[in-house]
């Protein structure tokens, strides 16, 4: 081998240098195909999904953990080694950019991809679930790191997530929350949480109305950075932000049920209620409808008169009787 093809394949061995524990985390994966999908919903009442203790995740109790290197960290590892590293999709689409898969409803889903490092070119696929928020960015991510580890970049923490659990080989991917680091796990471990300041902010929460409710979701979030909460305080706040939009979105102005649209939710009241607060009760509705229809179906011309009656003929001349 030359000296640039030793200096080359010593490089690409940098690659796989251990990360440090603190660029380590673990990435839950669901097993449970149900709990997976956004658009079913599990029956089985133990998979309610909770925190984790574990990796610190809210996700269905039903899943494994896989260690995990961030998109951040491999990113500084390739720079390390090469800093002139690319990459570029398998493809385009009709639009110049990258050609994505897509699921029944057209979200992306995968794409595949080409890393190049020092000169050495490897494939990739990267994936993400359903209506995943910022597909694309999580994509690429993805696929990254999955191209990767055809370099070897991590493939220690793959070998121990995947082969040590067989039935990681067919997990589906849960997003949920990576794991914090080690030293930011014990940062948050000593924060003395502000009790008088969670019980004032619970306070006001049950009092706001729907249009302040957003608000309370900075409001944990700046109690974090200045370290009056910690992460499970803050997780079960934000929880409670939560429960308090659905419950405001659940009723209209008057106190009625409402759709997700804030129309009135009919089919949860009676004909008697519906009465009472001035809408149309059921029978009434469909006679109404069955009217629109026949209207449309059998459509008559209005009938113009020619003929003057009497009081017509005394407006027209000036009102004077005749």
């Amino acid at each position: 081998m030359s000296v640039a093809g030793e200096q080359q394949l010593a490089k690409l061995l940098e690659l796989r240098r251990p990360f440090e524990e603190a660029q380590i985390g673990l990435l839950p994966r669901v097993t449970c195909p149900d709990c997976s999908d956004k658009r079913k919903k599990c029956e089985n009442k133990s998979h309610i999904r909770k925190r984790c203790p574990e990796c610190n995740a809210t996700v269905s109790p039903k899943h494994i953990h896989i260690d995990f290197v961030g998109h951040a960290n491999v990113t500084k590892r390739l720079l390390e080694v090469d800093p002139l590293w690319t990459w570029e999709p398998f493809a385009l689409d009709e639009n110049g950019l990258p050609q994505v898969d897509t699921d029944n409803f057209g979200n992306p889903v995968g794409m595949w991809i080409r890393l190049t490092v020092c000169g050495h070119t490897r494939p990739g696929y990267g994936s993400v679930p359903s209506n995943q928020h910022d597909a694309i960015k999580v994509l690429i991510g993805d696929a990254i790191r999955n191209a990767a580890q055809r370099f070897g970049v991590a493939l220690e923490q793959w070998i121990t997530g995947e082969r040590e659990i067989p039935e990681a080989e067919n997990a589906v991917h849960d997003p949920g929350r990576r794991a914090m680091p080690a030293k930011q796990r014990a940062a948050d471990a000593a924060v003395v949480v502000d009790s008088e300041w969670v019980a004032e902010f619970e306070k006001r929460l049950g009092e706001a109305p729907l249009e302040q409710v957003g608000a309370f979701r900075q409001d944990v979030i700046d109690a974090m950075k200045t370290q009056r909460i910690n992460s499970d305080t803050a997780n079960r706040l934000l929880a409670a932000v939560k429960q308090r939009t659905e419950a405001l979105e659940s009723v209209t102005a008057t106190g009625l049920p409402a759709n997700k649209d804030g129309s009135v939710s009919r089919s949860k009241l009676s004909d008697e209620e519906l009465a009472a607060n001035g809408l149309m009760t059921k029978q009434q509705v469909k006679d109404h409808n069955k009217m629109v229809k026949d209207t449309i179906a059998n459509p008559k011309l209005a009938e113009r008169s020619n003929g003057v009656d009497a009081e017509d003929e005394r407006w027209m001349k000036g009102g004077a009787k005749s």
